[in-house]
């Protein structure tokens, strides 16, 4: 990891792990997810080429679309940011579920709301967008 990916990984830990959660907390993840929504409508991801790009520039880790469906599609997260959050024990991704959830709603031209399920096994994380 180059030094540059260190500092954006460390400032998202910083943030999202411990300094939201401290100023929201209970209300974490469902700012977040508004958020990841919000962040998704200011940057155009509505198709999941952008999205999945944005999610390694932001090092947020690998989007990779596992399954679509007629009323829905299933993304899987992975990579070495998702192992390390879940090694430290964080196991908040409603930013991400919140942003996939707005880019189907764009892409699909219906209402969408994402659900999360994490694999502590595989270390991924399985984020099922319903439209």
């Amino acid at each position: 990891m180059s030094e540059h990916n260190e500092h954006v990984y460390f400032v998202n830990q910083l943030y999202r792990d411990f300094l939201l959660p401290t100023i929201l907390g209970g209300d974490t993840p469902a700012i977040l997810y508004w958020a990841g929504k919000r962040i998704t409508r200011k940057y155009a991801l509505s198709e999941f080429e952008d999205l999945s790009e944005f999610f390694k520039m932001a090092e947020f880790g690998n989007l990779t679309i596992v399954k679509e469906r007629r009323s829905s599609v299933i993304f899987s997260l992975s990579g070495q940011p998702i192992s390390d959050r879940l090694a430290a024990g964080s196991r908040e991704f409603s930013l991400e579920s919140g942003m996939i959830a707005e880019a189907v709603e764009q892409n699909r031209g219906r209402s969408a709301e994402a659900e999360i399920a994490i694999d502590d096994k595989k270390e991924t994380v399985q984020i099922t967008a319903f439209f």
